[in-house]
């Protein structure tokens, strides 16, 4: 790699040697002069791309960085342009100015402006060996291509007198930190503000009735708190655990991408534990797997995406499928969670939870004296042979003195203290010794290093069959950071149980315990209204196809978020909870339609879709000025979810070609990367490695782009389900700037009101400029089709429309 002086020094040498024009071919300008430059004076050289062909964009002379970013056009040595007189103190001049001034300049420009617009390359440069013009060729900030200015060297020789220029626009270095955009943009043209912004107190939380008030309470404390139950735990998970791993027939995905949820978390490139799902029928003990593992003295490391149910897999086995094994050990919980929150000191708090577990549980003070004297049995035989045996009949009190003593300094190492209470309990009830560290991953990623080193010491050195549970990027990060240095050989993976299974056994739980009508049950709290609704929810659910995929797909398979999410539409100011209770007193009978659950989700306790409280991701939304943007993560989403070579077996797709294929249809790098961040952090697509973006002081999410991308559930039920219903697009027409002036002056008439028929004009007019916006967009991708979506949704359009009918045709009665 040259620097600035050294690359002034190889274009002075070409300009001695190439400054008075040879007419060559084009292939010989090429060679002689455009290479060096572009190698050797910008620092290209490992990222030159030539001939590049494409079968409907064409042929490219050179294309420039990793993704793209640069077009260059090389024209033969022979065809000279015509720069007008009136370059800027910057060597800038208006396009159009070049266009009056040279037939050849204006063709040249005119063929690279087409590649680029088509490859969604933002830069272009028009070359013959001698004279040099730069221009944005493929812009975002509202401003025509053509009605720009470009930059602009006459010669060789004037390249190397304004060389500064020169390296700071055109050099690799250059181009990254936007020095020719910044050059070459005058004034952006700024995005409209959302409608949003015209909205009082945006974004306004509904308040809840008292009934809805009183049902969320309760089932919050029926259907969520009661997990955390000791007297209840054991019928809780007899009556509503479900096997993980069962792939659910409504999940919009391909069986394979369910089948692989934990494929790529581990470099191909590097050694690997074998990664296997673990199996716990009900009734079976402790797999062979497990078995062996514990025996090698390592940690039984239990990896799971966030809420897919690592917790109850291990609290199952302990009172179901491993019931057995576990009443017949010594059994220690250890949540790193909630109840560890205040605590930085992980490894005292693991501690403590031992000694307090040991009383609570199996009636062991381990700080009794007949109990210290039993578990250092031996030391106080050797002792007594020791230097102060001699005192044991001679001076019996000093002899117990300096013995307290030798027990006071044992003990007081509270480490090794409780390591050898433990075995002293297992060996005299002759008993297993079984610890599950859990929730490591919700700690920061220092105190999940500290779980890790902890359980291996407890599999290790304290002989003991350990569990920990992490997530799968925690475990990848550990094992490259050294804390893993003798990682397990298995990790045992869990994957998701059906949703529909999960939530109609815990619905039917907690109903039973509103009643009051389980065998332990919470004698104070009973409420027939929240069973009432537990039993609306239930029929709901039971065969209907289009609640049950929604609800699977649009948590990801997160089970403590399909949970929270039901618990949270229970008690939702957007649900007429005292609507569908009196029903179902008087009909016994009430099936919730598929749309107030998306509402829920949607909208939240807010009375509009706000992107900070929300689940849902407003894909419409875009960053710069360009209305083709509004259909970028549409089809990132369709791109991953349709079948072809681009994916690997997993369902992966490269992030170069996943960013050259936006390219292709129009979108600049920066368009592709901000789109693949915020769909990233809405959980529409993952990354091999399962990463995420931070976000800076500016709110821009930042972050190195990860190797690869897959679509998830998520993303897949707000583009194939979604994105063409009323409820969705009624929600997003106040995130997204609207950049048609007729359109946008439309949807403000009336914008605060909230009564059906407002709504749905509303949300036409948003449709219908939508469906211009695609017509316009010339680059469209063949996989995405937005009319199609907007057919899907049809049906729900027809449905508010006839409701609007009817609630009209009463008014008039």
């Amino acid at each position: 790699m040259n620097d600035l002086h050294q690359a002034r020094q190889v274009l002075f040498e070409l300009a001695e040697k190439y400054g008075k024009a040879d007419i060559k071919n084009e292939a010989q300008t090429r060679f002689h002069i455009i290479d060096s430059i572009l190698e050797d004076c910008f620092n290209w050289r490992d990222e030159i791309e030539v001939e590049k062909y494409e079968s409907t964009n064409g042929f490219t002379d050179y294309e420039l960085g990793k993704p793209r970013i640069l077009v260059v056009e090389a024209k033969r040595e022979g065809i000279p342009f015509d720069i007008p007189a009136g370059l800027s103190k910057q060597l800038t001049i208006p396009i159009q100015s070049l266009f009056e001034a040279s037939s050849a300049l204006k063709e040249a420009i005119e063929q690279v402006q087409a590649y680029c617009a088509r490859r969604g390359v933002p830069l272009a440069l028009v070359t013959n060996g001698h004279q040099y013009v730069a221009f944005l060729a493929s812009r975002t900030d509202g401003v025509d291509v053509l009605d720009g200015d470009a930059l602009v060297f006459t010669s060789l020789d004037h390249m190397h007198h304004h060389f500064t220029q020169a390296w700071n626009c055109l050099s690799k270095a250059g181009i990254e930190e936007n020095r020719l955009f910044r050059l070459l943009t005058t004034g952006d043209k700024r995005l409209p503000n959302k409608l949003s912004s015209q909205l009082v107190d945006y974004p306004r939380i509904r308040y809840p009735s008292e009934v809805q008030a009183s049902l969320k309470q309760l089932s919050e404390l029926f259907i969520q708190d009661v997990m955390d139950n000791p007297e209840l735990e054991s019928n809780f998970y007899k009556d509503c655990y479900c096997e993980s791993g069962a792939l659910n027939k409504y999940a919009l995905l391909s069986k394979n991408v369910l089948e692989a949820r934990y494929a790529a978390i581990f470099s191909a490139s590097e050694d690997q534990p074998s990664v296997q799902p673990v199996k716990s029928k009900k009734g079976s003990n402790f797999s062979p797997d497990i078995v062996a593992e514990a025996l090698s003295r390592r940690p039984i490391v239990l990896i799971g995406d966030v809420g897919v149910g690592k917790t109850s897999f291990v609290k199952n086995l302990r009172h179901n499928s491993a019931h057995e094994e576990f009443s017949k050990a010594i059994y220690v919980y250890i949540d790193l969670g909630a109840n560890a929150s205040l605590n930085t000191e992980i490894n005292s708090f693991i501690l403590d939870q031992i000694e307090h577990q040991l009383l609570r549980q199996y009636e062991v003070d381990t700080y009794d004296n007949s109990f210290i004297h039993g578990v250092y049995d031996s030391e106080i035989r050797r002792f007594a042979k020791g230097l102060w045996g001699s005192y044991k009949d001679s001076n019996p009190e000093k002899y117990q003195e300096k013995l307290i003593e030798e027990l006071a300094n044992l003990v007081e190492n509270k480490s090794n203290h409780m390591k050898r209470s433990i075995e002293h309990i297992a060996k005299g009830r002759k008993k297993q010794v079984i610890i599950c560290i859990d929730n490591a991953d919700q700690r920061d990623f220092d105190i999940q290093q500290e779980a890790f080193i902890i359980s291996q010491e407890l599999a290790k050195e304290w002989k003991a069959t350990v569990f920990l549970s992490v997530r799968p990027q925690t475990f990848y990060k550990s094992k490259r950071s050294g804390a893993l240095t003798a990682y397990p050989h298995k990790i045992f993976t869990i994957s998701p149980p059906r949703v529909d299974q999960v939530v109609e056994k815990r619905l039917r739980f907690a109903a039973k315990l509103a009643r009051g009508e389980h065998a332990i049950d919470l004698p104070s709290v009973r409420s027939e209204n929240l069973a009432l609704f537990l039993e609306a929810l239930v029929r709901s659910l039971q065969n209907n196809r289009d609640l049950n995929e929604f609800l699977t797909n649009i948590t990801g398979g997160n089970i403590r978020a399909v949970i929270e999410f039901v618990t949270g539409f229970i008690g939702s100011p957007n649900v007429e909870a005292q609507k569908i209770i009196d029903i179902m007193e008087k009909e016994g009978d009430y099936r919730i339609p598929v749309h107030e659950f998306s509402k829920q989700a949607l909208l939240g306790d807010y009375s509009h879709y706000s992107p900070d409280t929300s689940i849902s991701m407003n894909v419409l939304d875009i960053s710069n000025a360009d209305p083709n943007e509004h259909f970028l993560v549409p089809v990132i989403i369709s791109y991953l979810d349709t079948k072809g070579g681009h994916l690997d077996k997993d369902g992966f797709c490269r992030t170069e070609t996943l960013i050259e294929e936006c390219q292709n249809a129009g979108f600049t790098t920066n368009q592709v990367e901000f789109a693949l961040r915020r769909a990233t952090n809405k959980k529409l697509i993952e990354t091999s490695l399962r990463v995420t973006f931070e976000e800076d002081e500016d709110s821009n999410l930042i972050g190195d782009m990860p190797d690869s991308f897959r679509v998830t559930t998520i993303g897949a039920y707000h583009i194939k389900r979604w994105l063409g219903e009323f409820a969705y697009l009624d929600a997003m027409l106040f995130d997204t700037p609207i950049m048609d002036e007729l359109s946008r002056n439309a949807l403000i008439v009336d914008l605060s009101c909230l009564k059906i028929a407002s709504r749905y004009a509303r949300t036409v007019i948003f449709r219908e400029y939508l469906r211009n916006c695609w017509r316009a967009y010339s680059s469209a991708p063949s996989y995405f089709d937005l009319e199609e979506a907007f057919s899907m949704g049809d049906d729900s359009f027809q449905r508010v429309h006839k409701a609007i009918k009817k609630y009209e045709m009463d008014e008039k009665k």
